[in-house]
């Protein structure tokens, strides 16, 4: 019974496309974290989005699009094994890293970004799928979940819109 009740406490915490967790349990797993990043402690909240998701839906079906989330949820695992990953919505990612300095962030999420532009260039319709990133730092752009959340989504948003794909917080020597 207890096993069972565990169970479907685990399966309710993830997203049933992806296996991230879903967007409820990711907000509340990063704002335990933050609450309990240590003074001097640095963290990074980076958003990733799928860029022109509802035309890949369109031309190329559901499924696809199903398979591009996947496929990218994969990479987030992959490239970031050490961070809390979530799905909050559509084709929208987030995760929260601490203790690690900001060029390796910077790093990964170039890499991240190389490996998405790669895992459907092969396909023989030349197809280019593209992502976006935006990250927030902790403490510099905010100390709570909400601060860091809209501060990513504004570099995301400056990313997609510039399509340099990558912004980064202003990194202080």
């Amino acid at each position: 019974q207890k096993k069972k009740e565990w169970e479907l406490r685990e399966k309710s915490q993830k997203d049933s496309l992806t296996g991230l967790l879903n967007n409820s349990t990711i907000k509340q797993q990063i704002g335990a974290r933050l609450q309990s990043l240590k003074r001097g402690q640095t963290g990074y909240l980076v958003v990733q989005d799928v860029d022109s998701f509802k035309k890949i839906n369109d031309t190329n079906g559901h499924l696809f699009g199903d398979a591009v989330l996947c496929s990218f949820a994969d990479e987030l695992s992959n490239i970031f094994p050490e961070a809390l990953k979530g799905r909050i919505g559509g084709d929208e990612f987030i995760l929260f890293l601490k203790g690690i300095p900001p060029f390796a962030v910077e790093k990964k999420a170039e890499e991240l970004l190389q490996m998405f532009r790669q895992l459907f260039r092969q396909d023989k319709q030349a197809l280019e799928i593209t992502c976006s990133v935006g990250i927030a730092r902790y403490p510099e752009d905010g100390t709570d979940y909400q601060t860091l959340y809209r501060c990513a989504d504004q570099a995301l948003y400056r990313a997609t819109v510039s399509y340099t794909h990558l912004t980064l917080p202003t990194i202080k020597a």
